[in-house]
């Protein structure tokens, strides 16, 4: 008989560490756009984007100026907060924590080290 294995998941429990963010996600680290724009914000945006290609066809997304999306004070806060994209509110670091077993994070936090330490000290 097979034994079958069992995988489990230590997750973040508790208040979220939002509060101690660096805003790695708006600074350029691993891809080559902030934020991939979608439905309505494409023309909300549209002073502000580019088209790139994706696969075999084009998306309008918002691009790195300097290293940063364009959106991102001095302060590292978000300028347009109360009106960022759908893809900025549903991002959360912490779906990457253990996300491939306890111990083997996601590509995020594989590139934003100083991040996981932030959510392995939660």
């Amino acid at each position: 008989m097979a034994t079958v294995g069992r995988r489990v998941r230590v997750a973040i429990v508790g208040a979220s560490p939002c509060g101690v963010c660096a805003a790695n996600c708006c600074k350029q680290n691993g891809h080559e756009f902030a934020v991939l724009l979608r439905g309505d914000e494409v023309r909300r945006f549209a002073a502000f984007a580019i088209d790139v290609r994706i696969d075999e066809g084009f998306e309008r997304v918002l691009p790195y100026v300097g290293g940063r999306c364009q959106f991102l004070g001095e302060d590292d806060l978000c300028t347009i907060y109360e009106d960022r994209p759908a893809s900025c509110r549903e991002f959360e670091c912490v779906r990457f924590f253990n996300a491939e077993g306890q111990g083997r994070h996601g590509r995020f936090l594989e590139l934003n080290p100083d991040v996981r330490g932030r959510l392995e000290g939660w």
